[in-house]
């Protein structure tokens, strides 16, 4: 089944179904390839604000409501219980669910509004896990991953701090952990791996990613110092995911602006924590949704993002005005603060 969708990041993924030319007669994209980030970027340059042929496997998903969203909190919820209690799991009562739900969300990025909504205290490990396995798959799709291995990336996201609930009461707490507590509390990567391996339905990387997803590549990380090329990418890809979410949405830390995560994000990688080949396609893909629209600089200016950079997606050139244009990264002490509203475009 095919149909015309307008050019948006949303494609990526897609199955283009039809040849694109210039208006010059030059072949652009050919039919049956599927479409990354650069290939929007030249539809956009080309193309901008027409329709192109896809393929569509099914109709598209409604969006993820929010009452979903917190009803697969209650099965997630239900489901680390039972294995803690080393209980008889029925994996069927939370995977379909739980690929549907992220099925539906990898096709409407208005889900990033919905998993950034800060729930209640008591509920945060169940939706932190629901949230990494989201943001996993999100950026499988972006590196060009295959469905099933997006999928297997959501499983490994939404299983990875299992090992955690041993030790809500501690975390839990209104203050900061003592150097004992936090010592006990990174034995959660060796409890959950403990737990997962002995769950035959799931895949061995599901238990690798409670053991390892606070590995960092230079080799700082917990529990076995391992560095960049003794962890699977899969994990090092839990591994931000993990990072991007406890810093956007922590109960137990002041709300953060979009933009103050991306730029910690990205200092993870500049310091050789996180992996700058996960990172930076993430950040990108982040940022070029936000083409066009109005931001608050720190300086307290106003301007509007026109291009993002491919290597620096987090210093783009805005515009202030009608003709002043900055590129912020020859600006480094000027950073984007929130964004205040989308600017129309023209063609």
């Amino acid at each position: 089944m095919n149909g015309n969708e307008f050019i948006s990041f949303d494609l990526v993924g897609s199955e283009l179904q039809e040849d694109i030319y210039s208006e010059q007669g030059i072949l652009l994209l050919k039919k049956g390839i599927t479409l990354n980030e650069n290939h929007i970027l030249l539809l956009h340059k080309y193309k901008f604000g027409e329709k192109i042929l896809i393929k569509q496997e099914k109709k598209k998903e409604e969006p993820v409501t929010a009452e979903q969203y917190r009803d697969m909190i209650t099965i997630i919820k239900e489901t680390f219980q039972q294995i803690i209690a080393k209980e008889k799991v029925n994996f069927d009562n939370i995977l379909p669910p739980f690929y549907q739900l992220v099925t539906t969300a990898l096709q409407d990025l208005e889900i990033m509004k919905v998993i950034q909504q800060t729930g209640p205290k008591e509920n945060y490990l169940y939706q932190h896990s629901l949230n990494v396995g989201i943001l996993s798959a999100m950026i499988g799709k972006i590196l060009g991953y295959a469905k099933k291995d997006c999928l297997l990336l959501a499983e490994m996201g939404l299983f990875h701090d299992l090992g955690m609930i041993h030790y809500k009461d501690i975390v839990e707490k209104n203050e900061k952990l003592t150097e004992q507590e936090y010592q006990s509390v990174k034995d959660h990567t060796k409890l959950g791996y403990l737990l997962l391996r002995s769950q035959n339905e799931l895949d061995n990387l599901v238990a690798e990613a409670a053991l390892l997803h606070h590995e960092r590549i230079n080799g700082a990380g917990y529990p076995r110092g391992k560095k960049l090329d003794e962890v699977s990418l899969y994990i090092q890809i839990i591994s931000v995911a993990d990072c991007f979410n406890a810093m956007c949405n922590n109960p137990y830390m002041n709300q953060k602006e979009d933009f103050e995560c991306m730029y910690e994000l990205i200092n993870e990688a500049e310091g050789n924590s996180l992996n700058p080949a996960v990172v930076i396609p993430f950040i990108r893909f982040l940022m070029r949704q936000q083409l066009h629209k109005q931001v608050t600089l720190s300086d307290s200016s106003l301007a509007t993002i026109v291009f993002i950079h491919e290597n620096e997606p987090h210093q783009p050139l805005v515009q202030i005005g009608d003709e002043d244009y900055i590129d912020l990264r020859k600006q480094s002490t000027l950073k984007i603060v929130n964004i205040e509203e989308e600017v129309a475009t023209t063609t």
